[in-house]
């Protein structure tokens, strides 16, 4: 079960399942137990792809058409701290937490800080650690792949969340993703 965030999908077409680059053909696409001819944004579906097991589609897992969506292990992006554990009242170069992207999730830690902006608009370039409140610009390095896209491209596949303890950590927009690998 899935939701069309872009594009259309229909019985027949190839597609492309990332972050596993295995390709399948689409056998049938049902709305709830209805059979449908096509799919568009906005529609909760479930698909059958030929040939594939359920251990090959997992939660997280992105259907694409080509050019398929990057997956990804690093990213620069720009976010929000919003409340931090008790045992971490700033946020530094090795943090932790559960990155949450449209249902994907995994394990995260932030590797470098680049900027920093305060409420006021205050910027601070080359910061070593962060504030609740304030905005930073920073590079996380995820445990796994996971299908992503910059913000500006694609905004479903763009946002994210950042949880530890229960708590939302800070809430986040990818603004560039590492030069892709020919």
């Amino acid at each position: 079960m899935g939701k069309v965030e872009s594009g259309t999908i229909r019985p027949g077409m190839k597609v492309t399942v990332m972050p596993t680059r295995q390709k399948f053909k689409v056998d049938g696409v049902w709305s709830e137990e209805t059979p449908l001819a096509s799919a568009r944004p906005g529609e909760n579906v479930l698909v059958k792809l030929s040939g594939a097991s359920m251990e090959e589609v997992q939660k997280g897992f992105v259907i694409c058409t080509e050019p398929a969506c990057r997956s990804v292990d690093k990213l620069i992006c720009q976010i929000m701290v919003m409340d931090l554990p008790d045992q971490a009242r700033i946020l530094t170069a090795g943090f932790t937490a559960n990155f949450h992207a449209h249902c994907a999730e995994e394990e995260a830690t932030v590797t470098k800080i680049f900027e920093t902006t305060d409420r006021k608009g205050k910027v601070t370039k080359g910061a070593r650690f962060a504030n609740i409140g304030q905005t930073v610009i920073c590079m996380i390095e995820l445990a796994r792949t996971v299908p992503l896209e910059p913000f500006d491209d694609y905004p479903f596949l763009g946002r994210f969340t950042l949880r530890t303890e229960g708590k939302t950590c800070a809430i986040g927009v990818i603004k560039k993703l590492p030069p892709k690998k020919e």
